[in-house]
């Protein structure tokens, strides 16, 4: 379920009163808009703060501030410059109270705020207990070819989405292809590992790859670089474990290691690899990062591990002794084995997105439909009325929009409570001693 911004805020305007749409019916300018409908409303139609908002054609999303001398009799209205001439036939929307720009501001904020009425239901699968790595599930992406925590070198990575090429349990893989090189983390990605100096580790992942003595994994501690041995080419992936098919690597960590790199190889430029679930584990413990999955305060009001390693049961075991500092790290006591699957429940801020990011776009969407859509009109109706009307307004209008304020108040709390979504049980944490 989704709805775009830009729909919301029609719902927006639609129930505040202030929304008007037609379609031009004569070629206008690139400053001039003609409409036939225009006709029947009288020049003062027009206020101070009327905004147009087109919704086809080449100026689609572009808003522009309405002049004031607009000649509506002439079925014509006067605006700041659009970018290419409005012509016939093109969608339009007049706001006469508010800007699209502010309404887009208020439903964002309002967003946030219905929460916890309101949430988006998280349950995330793709952490591993004790794994150095930050992000190896390779769910953090800066752009769609550019892992955050992670170095590419020379090799395309691109992230996927497709269900058949994710092994982690969390909504995408990395796909190394166009070019031989390597998918890496190290100690300028990720300062902690400079702590498994002096240590032995073992990396793993999850692979796939289309052709043989392509894929692999390696170790490098500035003086010494040990390998896995290939993935075995052909369209199937790894065993639940790696280490069933060997791809695993092992190697003690010189005390005074130059560098701590985990890397992914792609030798074959013609070939496609895919790899998921990359796990660095070691006798000592990592904390694990989980602020970018989006619970609220970035604490997971649920944490459960697996019964066994790679299980395939659904009963999951409960921590209740685990602790979330303030940079977004969960911490779990050694009492809980390392390398074991976690799974956490709770919930997160809704928020406007595109591709899986926040996004202010008119097309990016929020995880709610109707009749919950309407708690979200609501509060972004309050905070119309209360941040970005009444400091702008004379006295006598003032007391209009304190009436409306007091009105959407009400409304936002009755619709709360009609449309609210249930509240999900939770593990509490007891703490860490």
């Amino acid at each position: 379920m989704a709805t775009t911004l830009q729909n919301a805020m029609t719902l927006l305007s639609q129930q505040i009163g202030d929304y008007w749409e037609s379609t031009t019916t004569g070629t206008g300018s690139t400053v001039t808009v003609v409409d036939s409908a225009l006709l029947a409303k009288p020049n003062d139609w027009i206020t101070d703060v009327t905004y147009d908002f087109v919704t086809s054609g080449t100026n689609t999303g572009e808003e522009r501030k309405v002049s004031t001398s607009s000649l509506l009799t002439a079925g014509t209205y006067i605006v700041g410059t659009h970018g290419t001439t409005t012509f016939s036939g093109i969608t339009y929307q007049l706001h006469r109270l508010f800007q699209p720009s502010e309404k887009r501001r208020a439903l964002i904020t309002a967003a946030k705020n219905i929460y916890p009425d309101l949430y988006q239901e998280i349950w995330e699968d793709s952490l591993v207990s004790g794994n150095w790595l930050k992000d190896g599930s390779f769910e953090t992406w800066t752009t769609s070819t550019n892992l955050t925590y992670w170095t590419e070198t020379t090799v395309t990575v691109t992230g996927v989405a497709t269900s058949s090429y994710i092994r982690s349990g969390g909504l995408t893989s990395a796909r190394l292809t166009t070019a031989a090189g390597s998918l890496s983390q190290g100690i300028t990605d990720y300062a902690d590992l400079q702590l498994l100096r002096g240590k032995n580790v073992t990396f793993t992942s999850q692979g796939w790859c289309n052709v043989g003595s392509c894929l692999r994994l390696s170790i490098n501690d500035g003086s010494t670089q040990t390998y896995s041995e290939y993935h075995n080419g052909g369209t199937t992936w790894t065993e639940d474990n790696p280490r069933n098919d060997n791809f695993y690597v092992t190697q003690n960590i010189d005390p005074n290691a130059t560098q701590v790199t985990f890397a992914i190889h792609h030798d074959v430029a013609a070939g496609t690899s895919y790899v998921d679930d990359a796990r660095v584990i070691s006798g000592s413990r990592g904390k694990t990062y989980v602020a970018y999955v989006g619970f609220a305060q970035n604490i997971p009001p649920s944490v459960y591990i697996e019964p066994s390693q790679y299980s395939t049961e659904e009963d999951w075991i409960p921590i209740h002794d685990y602790e979330v500092d303030n940079n977004g790290y969960l911490y779990i006591p050694t009492s809980h084995p390392a390398d074991y699957r976690l799974r956490m429940r709770g919930a997160g801020y809704l928020d406007f997105t595109s591709s899986g990011t926040s996004s202010t776009a008119w097309s990016s969407t929020i995880a709610l439909n109707s009749p919950q859509t309407e708690v979200l009109i609501a509060e972004a109706a309050v905070y119309l009325y209360t941040w970005m009307s009444l400091p702008n307004y004379e006295t006598g209008t003032r007391k209009d929009y304190q009436q409306m304020l007091m009105y959407w108040q009400g409304e936002a709390d009755r619709r709360r409570k009609k449309f609210s979504m249930p509240l999900r049980s939770i593990t509490n944490s007891w703490g860490m001693e």
